[in-house]
């Protein structure tokens, strides 16, 4: 049975699965780049199939993890909202179109507000569905793969999240409990749910979830980026004292909170952005990022706790787009009545390609094989990479090392050296996994205004994140127990070596670590190399970030990897086993 699954919306993604195994996973932003695109995932379905080694007229269903929603309304698919509106458009959408239709009862013309965003040919998809009576996303699927309409079926959003959390999980309890946790979702965005002798049983869910919708709106109320920028207002958070933070954490307070599994408000804003625009007015922004992300941990902590009192079950899962909160999970992780914690990388809606596949599955009593990589996306073999140093005449620019050895790479990156390593299969999702990375000496000092000042150009109090070797993760992290960590989904605390030798790798207030805690088997290579570094400085880890400019996606091919390199002060770039070296 060969099944591909698409995410059509927002971080728009596919998957192929054969026979219940996912064979690759591919996020659309990396072919054009843009960064949150929503689209139909041409480029990243024929990656899959390019992988497989299949062609389209195999597959033998489509698999859209939404159900109780209306993929009929192109409103925001037509403008690719995500990808193309700016600040100002999204301030501009709560002005002129939520605010006359929330607080007002007007009845308000999206795309008379924002015709000149739309997409032209998106706009032709969406009147031919319309004339045709059909779903515009169908209408892709049809001109692109022959796919006929009997061949796709509909899965609910919200519960394709919990069999991501399930299938990805590689010490999966049974029975365990699982959160769920997101801005919109299908028919619910909160959950609980109990996985117990092989079966799911939702305990209770609800549509009125607004944890996620809160932080996307006042990330944009703080003058960042809604759903793209909700991770640096969690940065920020920490640099928020608790007297500043008092008044605002009480305005929170104020709205929603939790009755045993329920999520209720005291005080229910008709629209979040204009409510606590005013509300929160008289306060600094970091108050108000350290007063959310306090509240969004209280909102957190108390639900699994009463999920655990309720059941008696202490191993648990979350997942959603809340779950990528990594504060908040390391929070849940300390409750002393959690026994184990388990978030799946990238547990938002991009994962959703792959949910829906172990959710549709599921329903038909068909096999599923348990997830154990993220390394699902294209590799480009060492013959290619070769052809394409020799055509872009790439030795006559830099000095060029052919294999070398890990300890020659790590000697350069303990002396200061910054390496960019394009090597593998590309790890799919919103973290970068040590094939599309930027590692660094995180012992070098000044490491991270160097990194920022070269390449990122990030805000100043965002952190990096260390990748640990699985035997050195007791000197670093206080993890008593031993929860696990390898696609960087929680924070921990760390010991004073790590804030000695990983400094550059942790958060720059609170020393607290997102790691990825490396075991060989994952990726030798890339262990070798940090393995090579121990032995040269004693550190058994490296600072690591995505290889990307500021903004933009992770790099895809040769070619964006190489204009990171020449746009960018990165020293070394490994191509495959290629080092090259500016000179």
């Amino acid at each position: 049975m060969i099944l591909l699954g698409i995410m059509p919306l927002v971080n728009s993604t596919a998957a192929l699965m054969i026979d219940g195994e996912i064979i690759a996973c591919c996020c659309e932003d990396r072919f054009t780049r843009q960064k949150s695109i929503a689209a139909y995932p041409l480029h990243a379905i024929h990656v899959c199939l390019e992988i497989a080694g299949i062609p389209p007229n195999r597959i033998d269903k489509v698999i859209l993890p939404y159900k109780g929603m209306d993929l009929s309304n192109p409103t925001r698919w037509v403008t690719n909202y995500d990808a193309t509106f700016s600040m100002e458009d999204k301030i501009k959408e709560q002005r002129e179109f939520f605010y006359p239709l929330l607080m007002e009862g007007k009845d308000v013309d999206f795309y008379e507000i924002f015709k000149n965003k739309v997409h032209p040919e998106r706009l032709d998809i969406v009147k031919r569905a319309l004339r045709e009576e059909t779903d515009f996303i169908e209408i892709c699927m049809r001109d692109h793969l022959a796919i006929g309409n009997d061949q796709i079926v509909r899965v609910d959003h919200h519960i394709s999240h919990l069999h991501y959390a399930i299938m990805s999980n590689p010490s999966l309890k049974d029975p365990s409990l699982i959160f769920c946790m997101e801005g919109y979702g299908g028919d619910y965005n909160g959950s609980v749910s109990t996985y117990r002798d092989g079966k799911v049983s939702m305990l209770y869910g609800t549509p009125y979830c607004w944890i996620g919708r809160l932080y996307r709106y006042i990330t944009l109320l703080l003058g960042m980026k809604s759903n793209e920028h909700e991770y640096k207002v969690m940065g920020l958070a920490p640099y928020a004292s608790e007297y500043d933070m008092k008044q605002p954490l009480e305005i929170f307070r104020k709205t929603a909170y939790i009755d045993g599994l329920e999520i209720k408000f005291r005080h229910k804003p008709k629209d979040i952005y204009f409510y606590f625009k005013e509300q929160l007015e008289p306060y600094r922004f970091d108050a108000i990022a350290g007063a959310l992300q306090r509240y969004t941990e209280e909102i957190i902590n108390q639900w699994v706790s009463n999920g655990i009192k309720k059941t008696g079950i202490r191993d648990v899962m979350f997942s959603g787009g809340v779950a990528m909160n990594i504060k908040a999970m390391m929070e849940v992780s300390k409750l002393n009545d959690v026994d184990s914690l388990w978030v799946g990388g990238t547990s938002s809606d991009e994962s959703q390609s792959m949910g829906a596949l172990f959710y549709y599955n599921y329903q038909n009593h068909l096999p599923n094989k348990k997830l154990n990589t993220l390394y699902l996306g294209k590799e480009f073999s060492n013959e290619q990479l070769q052809s394409f140093i020799s055509d872009k005449n790439l030795a006559k620019k830099y000095n060029i090392i052919k294999n070398p050895r890990e300890k020659e790479t790590a000697r350069l990156i303990a002396d200061g050296k910054i390496l960019a390593r394009f090597s593998g299969r590309e790890e799919f999702g919103a973290r970068a996994l040590g094939n599309r990375s930027i590692l660094a000496n995180p012992a070098y000092p000044d490491i991270i205004r160097i990194i920022n000042k070269k390449i990122k150009n990030r805000d100043f109090w965002m952190p990096f994140a260390p990748v640990i070797i699985d035997e050195r993760e007791k000197d670093y992290l206080i993890n008593e127990k031993n929860i696990l960590s390898p696609y960087m989904t929680i924070g921990f605390e760390t010991t004073e070596p790590a804030k000695k030798f990983l400094k550059g790798a942790l958060h720059p207030f609170d020393f607290t670590a997102r790691p990825q805690i490396l075991k060989k088997r994952e990726n030798p290579s890339y262990y070798r190399l940090i393995k090579a570094f121990e032995e040269l400085t004693g550190i058994g880890g490296l600072l690591n970030t995505s290889f990307n400019l500021h903004g933009e996606p992770i790099v895809h091919t040769p070619d964006d990897a190489v204009y990171v390199f020449e746009n960018t002060q990165i020293d070394m770039l490994l191509l495959g086993n290629n080092l090259i070296l500016k000179t």
